[in-house]
């Protein structure tokens, strides 16, 4: 029986560059698990709470869509990140039906202590040669504003 070859694709340094993102994600999440002082987060929670720090005080269907996630597992992730005094629910506008969710200062203090362990890492890795770090950074962002296009 004759197998096919997988498709090659239309642009290999794009695969390789997604294989390498993942790789390097991998590794900044699997590291920080330990880190003294952080609350750990699932990958769901981790999507909510980038979405909730970029947009605070942002509806639940609002989150939902803009993360990609199922309303459902959504309002998970939100009820496991208020017991882990993360996400404070408020209700708002004339009538109070309104709910807008926002990180508490906890969210502040884990996100920071976060992006701290993870520029030492990358600094590190880099060997303090931070060149081409704002090039790739604009790249990146592209990607993830093209891909979030997509959902």
């Amino acid at each position: 029986m004759a197998t096919t070859a997988p498709p090659r694709p239309r642009d290999a340094g794009l695969a390789d560059l997604a294989d390498v993102l993942l790789t390097v994600a991998r590794d900044l999440q699997q590291r920080h698990a330990a880190l003294e002082g952080v609350v750990a987060l699932t990958a769901t929670e981790t999507t909510v709470m980038r979405h909730l720090d970029r947009n605070p005080g942002t509806s639940p269907s609002a989150a939902a869509a803009a993360t990609g996630l199922q309303r459902s597992n959504l309002s998970a992730a939100v009820r496991s990140l208020e017991a882990k005094g993360l996400v404070e629910r408020s209700h708002e506008g004339h009538d109070g039906r309104s709910v807008a969710l926002r990180p508490t200062a906890l969210a502040a203090r884990n996100i920071a202590l976060l992006r701290a362990h993870w520029a030492e890492r990358l600094h590190r890795a880099l060997g303090g040669d931070d060149a081409g770090v704002h090039g790739a950074l604009d790249l990146l962002r592209r990607l993830e504003h093209g891909l979030a296009a997509e959902r």
